[in-house]
Parts: structure tokens; C-alpha cells; sequence
């Protein structure tokens, strides 16, 4: 599946999850399946941060820390390959630019946090060496935690002695699952390809069409082929995110990876007995190296689908059984939205990405850090 950035290369698979901040509440039950076409929401979203204009701004990953901070990542190695990502800092309506360890041609994928003074940022290398790093935030300054040969997709940090990396969807290179302890980092899956953690004892993850369970002493697995969309001449169905709301709510995101388009998408659902297909929609790819899913505050959640090459961006709302569309501040042709993350606390979100010319997300790039409500 082609990686959904949508300046160029191809590595592969969004970035888990990736995970956009600390965790959400416990979900409503699961809803009927809904394949009609989709509404579009109307949650108010706002552009509160522009910056990089010209071809480097993107803002790839973002977290909130508490109702007025948090962080967000920008840089576009691909476009400008001798830069590195920033980090911008959030105080109330003010986003400050804070020193960052970053390396040339290397991008935040995804960041969490448990505190203001204990936040994570995971990056990955876009050279073909693939390297990844950890930097992790102690209230006064950014320090380097653990880096890895191979690419990190997606990341969940429980407590700041419990923090899971995982690996991207679909690569030949795969990182699995790497857990630290607050005094070292161990392998705990050679497989697992996107994750999101409740506990030590209780990580959900996926590999393929496999959905994987930790229980602290072995890995458990569930096919959900079955609930993916068909396999077919063009396309080759796989999860590509995952986010553990609580221990009997569970979502999974599908993708049946149509050659070129991407999608559709599928959103499935583990009430602690079983799994089922919730919603579905044609929305093309949504973020790599993993979909990055964040709860909306209310029972719902929020996907952003960057789409591939040029492809329309949406930013996706799921409640209730449904799939909509969120409006945004401008017009799909002319925006990506590659992160989201939910502001605790409240029913806000932040969101980042760029906007750029129609339909042309190579020329006139400015990051953009986006808020609802």
C-alpha cells in the first residue's frame, strides 16, 4: 500500500495509530453498518497556527497535554530534505517554537503524553537508511530515548514506564512491538504493525488481517478478513490502525488498498466478545505509516484520510453507525489533514497538515494547525 504522504515517495503504509494524545473515554456499543454515502459535520474547525510557507510546512503529528498545551510537529523532509522537523510548543492561544534534536530528512509520525513535563515524540528517517528515534520532553528540554534500525508506524505511551512502539503496515522491514519499562526497551513482537495500549497487560495490535492481544505473557490473534472489503485483481485488504478505547471497546480501521485510489475504508468494532463492521466509506487512504484515530470527546472518533498523490483530504467523523465529513476551513482540493489528536477534558480537537494549491499538494505549502469548537 503506497504511503499516503502526498509529496512522493512510496514506503509501503498511519501511525496507530498513531495516537494523537492522552487516552479517551470508554466508547458507546457498537452501531449498525452504514455504507451511504457520507454527511459532512459541521464542528466549527478553525485555523489557529500557519507556518512554512513556500514547500516545508507540515504538521505530521500533534498532542494535546491538557485543555491549553500540547505540541505539534512540523517539517517536510520530502519536499525539503535538508530540514528537520520543528516543535512548537502550546501556551493557551500561543504556540511558541521550542529547540528540537531533530536530523535532517526526518519527521515527527506520531507524539503522545502523559503530563506537561513527560511528552513523546517518534519519528522516522526518510532516507533509505529507515532509521527511527524516540525524543521524549521532561518540562525543560528534548532528549533522544532509543533509536531503532527500522520505522517506527506507531507509538502508545500508558505512563512514562510504559511505552509501546510498533511498526509500520505493510513494509518488508518490520519493527514489531518494542516495550519499555522505564529502564529498558524489549521486543515483544517481530509482526505487529500498528498498536495501542491500555496497559502492560493489555495492548491491542495488528498484523495484516489479523488482529493481535497482549495479555502481559503471549500474543492472542483474531482473522477479521471476513469484515474487510473483498480482495481482488487490484487490491489487497489489510488493518491499518487500531485504537483500544477501553478493555470491551476496541476500533479497527480497514483498507481495501484499490490500486492507485486507495479505499474504501472500513471501521470495525470488539465489544469484548466479538468483532463487527460498524461503518464504511469510500475515502481513498487514510494516514500513514498508520491511520492515526482520536476520540472525539462524546463517543466518537476522528480519522483523518489524507489520500495519496494528489487525492482528496478528508478529516472523518464516526458517531453513532455514521461516517461524515467534517467541514473545513477550506475546500478538500486545497488542504491535508495528517494528524488529530482530542484535547482532554473537553469535546475539542486539534488537527495538523497543510494546505497547499488546488489539487496540487506539491506548490504553495503552508503548515496548518487546526482546532473545532
Amino acid at each position: 500500500m503506497p504511503r499516503s504522504r502526498t509529496l512522493g515517495i512510496t514506503v509501503g503504509i498511519t501511525a496507530v495509530l498513531a495516537l494523537g494524545g492522552i487516552a479517551g473515554a470508554a466508547f458507546a456499543a457498537t452501531a449498525p453498518p452504514t455504507t451511504a454515502p457520507p454527511a459532512t459535520t459541521k464542528p466549527g474547525w478553525h485555523v489557529v497556527k500557519a507556518v512554512g510557507s513556500g514547500v516545508t510546512g507540515d504538521f505530521t503529528a500533534v498532542v494535546a497535554t491538557g485543555k491549553t498545551t500540547g505540541w505539534a510537529f512540523d517539517g517536510n523532509p520530502i519536499a525539503a530534505p535538508t530540514s528537520g522537523a520543528a516543535a512548537w510548543e502550546r501556551s493557551g492561544s500561543t504556540w511558541k517554537r521550542v529547540p528540537f534534536p531533530a536530523q535532517t530528512n526526518e519527521e515527527v509520525v506520531a507524539a503522545s503524553a502523559t503530563s506537561t513535563s513527560d511528552v513523546w515524540a517518534f519519528t522516522e528517517d526518510l532516507t533509505p537508511s529507515g532509521q527511527s528515534r524516540v525524543l521524549r520532553w521532561n518540562g525543560h528540554h528534548w532528549s533522544v530515548a532509543k533509536t531503532f534500525t527500522d520505522l517506527i508506524g506507531s507509538a502508545s505511551v500508558v505512563a512514562a514506564n510504559d511505552v509501546w512502539v510498533f511498526g509500520q503496515p505493510g513494509v518488508i522491514e518490520r519493527l514489531g512491538a518494542w516495550h519499555y519499562n522505564g529502564r529498558t526497551w524489549s521486543q515483544v513482537s517481530k509482526s505487529a504493525e500498528g498498536g495501542s495500549a491500555l496497559a502492560a497487560n493489555n495492548v491491542w495490535a495488528f498484523s495484516g488481517t489479523r488482529v493481535l492481544h497482549w495479555n502481559g505473557r503471549a500474543w492472542a490473534n483474531t482473522s477479521v478478513a471476513k469484515l474487510l472489503p473483498p480482495a481482488t485483481q487490484f487490491n489487497d485488504p489489510m488493518l491499518t490502525g487500531i485504537y483500544a478505547a477501553s478493555a470491551d471497546s476496541v476500533y479497527a480501521v480497514g483498507n481495501g488498498d484499490l490500486e492507485d485510489d486507495g479505499g474504501p475504508m472500513v471501521l470495525l468494532h470488539y465489544n469484548g466478545a466479538r468483532w463487527d463492521k460498524v461503518a464504511a466509506g469510500n475515502f481513498g487512504y487514510g494516514t500513514e505509516p498508520s491511520q492515526q484515530i482520536s476520540p472525539d470527546g462524546s463517543g466518537g472518533l476522528w480519522l483523518p484520510m489524507p489520500g495519496y498523490d494528489g487525492q482528496r483530504s478528508y478529516l472523518v467523523h464516526y458517531s453513532a453507525g455514521k461516517l461524515s465529513k467534517a467541514a473545513l476551513p477550506t475546500s478538500a482540493a486545497d488542504i491535508t489533514v495528517e494528524s488529530v489528536a482530542h484535547v482532554p477534558g473537553t469535546t475539542q480537537e486539534l488537527a495538523g497538515g497543510f494546505t497547499h494549491a488546488k489539487d496540487d499538494p506539491e506548490l504553495d505549502v503552508t503548515g496548518v494547525l487546526l482546532a473545532s469548537g
